[in-house]
């Protein structure tokens, strides 16, 4: 009885950050650019996750490049 109750609390703790990881992940995929994600990775995790590290990291190259010609300029 004890144990069952445990199982049971853990199992809907566990069900729930499931459901917020898979949220953010469907999230994520909505905040990518359009060219980032192929139809065929819309429901694909780890092409969503991948695709994002990639954006993000063109992202801080692209920062980083205008940084710099910010400080050629001045």
């Amino acid at each position: 009885e004890k144990r069952s109750r445990r199982r049971a609390a853990h199992n809907a703790v566990e069900r729930r950050r499931r459901d917020i990881i898979n949220e953010k992940i469907q999230e994520l995929s909505t905040l990518l650019p359009d060219h980032h994600l192929l139809p065929t990775d819309a429901q694909n995790k780890g092409s969503i996750l991948r695709r994002s590290v990639d954006h993000m990291r063109g992202v801080q190259a692209l920062a980083g490049r205008q940084a710099d010609r910010i400080t050629e300029l001045e």
